[in-house]
């Protein structure tokens, strides 16, 4: 029973690691071949065929969605150290460009890689979710609880931390996402529009954490 138990988690190993380099092969098809990159194209990137692409990931529905984990992974790896240098006494004027800064660089650095994942399958199952909202999402609940870690610090509260947190980063999300898909970076350099985002929310936050925000959230 052991040794069998050992050729599992050998095997298990061995999926998860095998995975991961068929993910990272899909990365260079779509920056080779754009966000339209087919499943032959992926395949040939992979040095496989597309069965074994499907026996790793059942479909392309799959492959899609397991791209999709993987870039999360990389945004978030991304913009954490912006939500840490808080913590590490950075200044709080500084967290919504920072934040602003690490999102869009990493999507002006693989605009093929975004617009892949922005563009969830039509036919993909109900019960998978967007992936897009979701990288959003995880990233505002991580801004909401650097917010509310520099509160405790300074001793202060309010703000409706949650609600401002979601909006920064779905203003975030969908700025980028109409400045890359229809042209924005011919007539909007980079550096503006982090500027732009910046000076819209940087007062709110600064608020937020001096306690100072108004009107406060009121709840029955």
């Amino acid at each position: 029973m052991e040794h069998r138990d050992g050729r599992d988690t050998r095997w298990q190993e061995h999926r998860v690691e095998r995975r991961a380099t068929l993910v990272d092969s899909a990365l260079r098809a779509i920056r080779t071949h754009g966000a339209a990159v087919t499943i032959d194209e992926i395949a040939l990137s992979s040095g496989t065929s597309k069965t074994v692409l499907y026996r790793y990931f059942g479909d392309r529905n799959g492959l899609y969605l397991a791209v999709a984990d993987k870039v999360a992974s990389n945004i978030l790896a991304e913009v954490r150290p912006r939500f840490a240098s808080l913590r590490d006494g950075g200044h709080v004027a500084d967290l919504v460009r920072g934040l602003a800064d690490a999102y869009i660089g990493l999507v002006d650095r693989d605009p093929d890689i975004y617009l892949f994942v922005m563009n969830r399958p039509p036919n993909l199952p109900a019960g998978a979710g967007d992936p897009a909202t979701g990288i959003a999402d995880r990233i505002a609940i991580e801004l909401a609880e650097a917010i509310r870690d520099e509160q405790r610090r300074r001793g202060t509260s309010g703000g409706a931390v949650e609600t401002l947190s979601f909006g920064i980063v779905g203003f975030i999300r969908t700025a980028t996402g109409q400045w890359l898909e229809t042209g924005g970076r011919a007539v909007l350099s980079r550096e503006s529009l982090i500027g732009l985002i910046t000076s819209t929310f940087t007062a709110s936050v600064v608020e937020a954490v001096d306690g100072t925000a108004s009107p406060q959230l009121v709840t029955a």
